[in-house]
Parts: C-alpha cells; sequence; structure tokens
C-alpha cells in the first residue's frame, strides 16, 4: 500500500480529529502535518477500527459490537468511500467507527448508510473478544 493511500483514508481522517479534539494540541500547539503522518505510520501496525452498529430502544441508545480491524487493514479505504464499505457488509444503519492505539481509544467517527439493516441478524453472534 503507498502512503498516498493512506493520507486519502479512513484511519488518517480519525487520527486528524483524535489530534484535534482529544489530544493535548490545545496545550502544546497543533504538531505539523509531517510529525502527524509520521506517527500514524509508527502507530498504525498496533492499531485497530472497532464497528459498532447504533440502535435506539425506547430513550436509551445501544451499540453493538459488528468488528474490529487491524488499522492497515482499513488504512486505504478511502474517506468518501466508508458509507459504502459499511453499506457492503453491514447494510443501512448508524455506526460509530472507533479508532485505538493499542487498548488506548484514540477517536471515534460516525457514519450512516442507507439500505436494509444487515447488522441486526448479526447482534449478538458476533463476539467481541478486542481488550477495549
Amino acid at each position: 500500500m503507498s502512503t498516498e493511500d493512506i493520507w486519502q483514508g479512513l484511519v488518517w481522517d480519525l487520527y486528524k480529529e483524535h489530534v484535534k479534539k482529544f489530544s493535548h494540541a490545545m496545550v502544546k500547539g497543533m504538531p505539523s502535518e509531517e510529525e502527524m503522518k509520521a506517527t500514524v505510520l509508527q502507530i498504525l501496525p498496533e492499531s485497530t477500527v472497532k464497528v459498532l452498529a447504533q440502535e435506539k430502544v425506547g430513550m436509551v441508545v445501544q451499540f453493538h459490537f459488528m468488528s474490529v480491524y487491524p488499522a492497515l487493514e482499513v488504512a486505504k479505504v478511502p474517506v468518501s468511500e466508508v458509507k459504502s464499505f459499511l453499506a457492503q457488509r453491514f447494510g443501512g444503519g448508524k455506526f460509530k467507527l472507533n479508532l485505538y492505539h493499542g487498548i488506548n481509544f484514540l477517536s471515534t467517527k460516525n457514519f450512516e448508510t442507507e439500505g436494509p439493516p444487515l447488522w441486526k441478524d448479526m447482534v449478538g453472534k458476533v463476539e467481541d473478544t478486542s481488550l477495549y
């Protein structure tokens, strides 16, 4: 995979959210794009993206584990194709994608897809064996 694919992809987008919202950027100042890219390349092999499906039950929102992907596997999925990636695997619905480095949560992003909710047939059948 070329690094150019990574900079157009899902993991890079999630990592930038982490730096903007969840890091100490406000105190330390924003790192340069080169520094962020170097960090992404360093943490990518140890990172994962967890997919959760959102279901509103009455006044409560539940999140159901769907899958976890090695970040290297989904890093090349272009941001413009994330909805298609989700719809092909899980159908229509609201999804939360969480980026982790090891067991440390970095960021999250929500997506909504169209179509029949195929994911509902997966609830309870897919076990979350991750540590987080």
